[in-house]
């Protein structure tokens, strides 16, 4: 290795070099501050940043114009120059102007909690459809404060805060985000139609969702009911790109669409929601969710509501869902034992397991075989050639498995697998169509 090498190493180890700020509100439980903090860690952790020191100040109020005090401020930044810190890492969404106010003061690289994630995303962005979902919540979130270079710029090699789009120049021309965001939103929309045609052909198959705080083993899950490789790795964010397979499962030996999402965060932001509805649409529309819980992780019950609060953000309200409780390995038997006989009380349909060393499984298996058993109905039914707008909805919904004429009585006669829910819709239809021809008739 060269100086110039070494130089350059040099270069990236110092702004790999993070402090973590942060404000310890007085209505924030104590509890919940320290989780935050700990999930910060994590994030940086998963970004490639080296902490080198936590700030906390607790406050009744957060200072609108540089998020802490100023005389916090003046101690961050005189410690920043003596350990040759760049970056600052800060545990809450910040306001343009705080952005810009703290840089200035401190000659610091700026990232809040969002643009934190964000850096994360990229870094973890495989697909076509994940990298331009990023890139739009990137432009999309508080684009007067990116740090980010535009593609006809020269590449800042490394750094929290500039993987992704970025640009150098700090004022960015308006128009040209508002351009770029068109541009992309646009291409996202041709392949959410591509996904639309591909969810149509197989619509009448079951479809099962793995959802879950992030890290909590959806992929492993995943990849043990679909004998797959879909990446695993213990960090947040692992899996980024949703995977969808079609599988054959079970006892009954029934095709299943089995989908594994992307991990949910408490507050996630609002911007990646909206960034990622496409792949969330997989979640919106499955027919049973698997909530992957952390079991060996004492916040559990905390993680488990945040999931549930981005469940309803994104539409979903009435859903099949099985909480598998995953990791059990991780707790010592006895505790395990107790805590499974507790819960079950609550919970009587849960799972416990250990995707890691398969213990449960067959009862998670179980469990999926009962959903879909009682997923879709095999009946005959009969219905009046006058209702042809039934039969076209009895071919886009459901599984024909034999057709008639029935010419006496001048009817359709179908065998078919339908969902119950839609089965009984139809016979309501076919019954109040009869009542009336027959009430007509009379007169």
């Amino acid at each position: 290795m060269n100086q110039t090498q070494i130089d350059i190493a040099k270069e990236k180890n110092k702004i790999n070099l993070v402090y973590l700020v942060a404000v310890r509100n007085s209505d924030i439980p104590k509890d919940k501050f320290e989780n935050s903090i700990k999930e910060l860690k994590s994030l940086s952790k998963t970004a490639g940043l080296k902490i080198i020191k936590i700030f906390v100040q607790k406050l009744d109020k957060i200072n609108s114009s540089t998020y802490i005090g100023k005389g916090k401020l003046a101690e961050i930044k005189n410690k920043a120059r003596e350990d040759k810190i760049r970056t600052l890492v800060f545990n809450d969404n910040l306001s343009p102007a705080q952005s810009r106010n703290i840089a200035n003061f401190t000659k610091c690289n700026v990232v809040d909690k969002t643009e934190l994630i964000l850096d994360i995303f990229a870094k973890h962005a495989h697909t076509k459809q994940a990298k331009l979902q990023v890139e739009l919540a990137q432009l999309e979130y508080g684009y007067t404060k990116l740090k980010r270079k535009w593609t006809h710029l020269s590449r800042i090699e490394g750094g929290i805060g500039f993987r992704g789009p970025g640009e150098k120049q700090i004022e960015i021309d308006r128009r040209e985000i508002r351009k770029k965001i068109k541009i992309i939103k646009s291409k996202l929309e041709t392949i959410k139609k591509t996904f639309e045609t591909k969810r149509k052909k197989r619509k009448n198959i079951p479809s099962i969702a793995l959802v879950g705080y992030t890290n909590t083993g959806k992929s492993t899950i995943f990849n043990k009911l679909t004998k797959s490789s879909v990446y695993v790795k213990n960090e947040l964010f692992a899996t980024l790109d949703s995977t969808t397979r079609i599988i054959k499962f079970g006892n009954i030996h029934k095709d299943v669409v089995l989908t594994d999402t992307i991990g949910f965060i408490e507050n996630l932001p609002h911007k990646l929601i909206d960034s990622f509805h496409t792949t969330l649409q997989e979640v919106l529309e499955a027919d049973l969710l698997l909530h992957v819980i952390d079991f060996s992780n004492g916040n559990w019950q905390k993680l488990c509501e945040n999931v549930n609060d981005v469940l309803k953000e994104i539409g979903i309200k009435k859903k099949n869902i099985l909480m598998v409780f995953n990791k059990c390995d991780k707790l010592e038997h006895l505790k395990l034992m107790f805590e499974m006989k507790r819960l079950q009380k609550e919970y009587p349909d849960a799972v416990f397991i250990s995707a890691k060393t398969g213990f449960g499984f067959s009862k998670l298996i179980e469990k999926i075989n009962e959903f879909l058993i009682k997923y879709a109905t095999t009946a005959k039914i009969q219905i009046p050639v006058e209702m042809s707008s039934l039969v076209n909805f009895l071919y886009e919904n459901a599984e024909i498995l034999s057709e008639d004429y029935l010419e006496k009585t001048n009817e359709y006669q179908f065998e078919i697998r339908i969902k119950e829910e839609l089965y009984q819709n139809i016979k309501k239809q076919i019954d109040t169509f009869i009542f009336k021809k027959n009430l007509n008739e009379k007169k």
